[in-house]
């Protein structure tokens, strides 16, 4: 029995030394207009991915979006540029975190709210039909 714990112990160690990294793939890119006014020439681009979408006029409380077959998330960032009243706009760098409880197996869904203030949420949502 104390074998058995002892490789059990071992095997657990061995498996946060190396960390669980799964692979993630994404096969829709939404924008939420929550700004409170009509927004023009949407831009959101996947780092080190091939994945863009753009929109010329989102109105407000509306999505711009885009569904494709699941590709990999690269993880490197997101890029968001559009246009309010005028002043061109661009996001920083957005880097959302994937939530450990989604399932590696079904694709994600970026999702990018733009708020009444300017400011930007970035993060992801996965489709409840994934079996945990």
């Amino acid at each position: 029995m104390r074998k058995l714990a002892i490789l059990l112990s071992s095997l657990a160690t061995a498996a946060c030394a190396t960390g669980y990294n799964p692979t993630y793939r994404f096969n829709q890119i939404q924008v939420v207009n929550l700004s409170g006014s009509n927004i023009e020439n949407v831009g959101v681009r996947v780092i080190d991915s091939e994945k863009a979408i753009s929109c010329d006029e989102v109105a407000m409380n509306a999505v711009c979006e885009d569904r494709f077959g699941p590709r990999l998330f690269p993880q490197q960032g997101i890029e968001l540029s559009w246009t309010d009243s005028g002043d061109n706009r661009k996001s920083e760098l957005l880097t959302p975190k994937i939530p450990v409880t989604f399932y590696a197996a079904s694709p994600l869904r970026v999702v990018v709210e733009i708020n009444e203030d300017g400011s930007v949420k970035p993060f992801f949502e996965q489709d409840s039909q994934a079996k945990r």
